[in-house]
């Protein structure tokens, strides 16, 4: 090939070349972190991937922990949760939890770093603001609003944080279920230590993940709704008075 031909050819390819952004970047740590949850993702891994040196990645992100909180970020604010705008406080207080769980679903690999991130992706601040407003509706005061977000918030993001480590740990086991082969033989010494959970163990191999979360967001919702009954009943007192 001659001098004159090879020229423009590598001209072309230069220019097809896709530009690297940020948005790019994420896109592709966001992918990578997809196909290996339990790895750590490098910087020169990433770059690699995206056909690049390093270096020019910080062109457009300014160390890890911003490309780690840029990832929360693209996921979080994909949040769209529609909601019931009627209908009791409790409903709606199930709809946010369920809606939420659903959404992180869609990402599993992000969720873990939500322990370790500090920032907020706007998202996630306006889904809070609707809990807020569904709890101050139903008669909570402003402080007891924040406590009940807080249980709810930490509920939903707890149980979907341990549904997804148990897939990544235990992968082949049905999450909420307990691997057999994790308990001694019925007939050992151990298994007399503990006959009610050897007992039960049939029960523990359904994992019923579905069911147990919407059970335990129907408690922790009714828990919060009979925490109301008492304020009601002050408030109606001091309103004859």
């Amino acid at each position: 090939m001659s001098p004159q031909t090879g020229a423009p050819r590598a001209a072309r390819a230069k220019g097809s070349r896709i530009p690297l952004t940020r948005e790019r970047i994420l896109a592709k740590a966001l992918e990578m972190v997809g196909r290996d949850p339990e790895g750590e993702l490098r910087m020169r891994a990433l770059a690699d991937a995206l056909g690049t040196a390093p270096m020019s990645l910080y062109r457009h992100v300014r160390n890890k922990d911003d490309l780690l909180d840029g990832l929360t970020s693209r996921v979080l604010d994909q949040l769209d949760m529609e909601l019931p705008v009627e209908g009791p406080w409790t409903e709606r207080a199930l709809a946010w939890m369920g809606g939420l769980r659903d959404q992180l679903h869609e990402h599993p690999a992000v969720v873990p770093l939500l322990r370790t991130r500090t920032r907020y992706a706007p998202a996630l601040l306006r889904a809070i603001n609707s809990l807020l407003v569904i709890l101050r509706g139903a008669g909570f005061d402003d402080a007891s609003a924040v406590r009940a977000s807080r249980e709810i918030m930490w509920f939903t993001f707890g149980f979907v944080i341990m549904e997804i480590r148990t897939r990544q740990e235990y992968p082949g086991v049905e999450v909420g279920a307990i691997a057999i082969q994790a308990f001694p033989a019925p007939e050992s010494p151990e298994s007399a230590k503990i006959p009610d959970l050897i007992e039960l163990l049939p029960h523990f191999m359904k994992g019923e993940t579905d069911e147990t979360f919407a059970e335990g967001a129907r408690h922790l919702v009714a828990g919060l709704e009979a925490s109301l009954r008492p304020n009601a009943a002050t408030n109606k007192k001091e309103a004859r008075r």
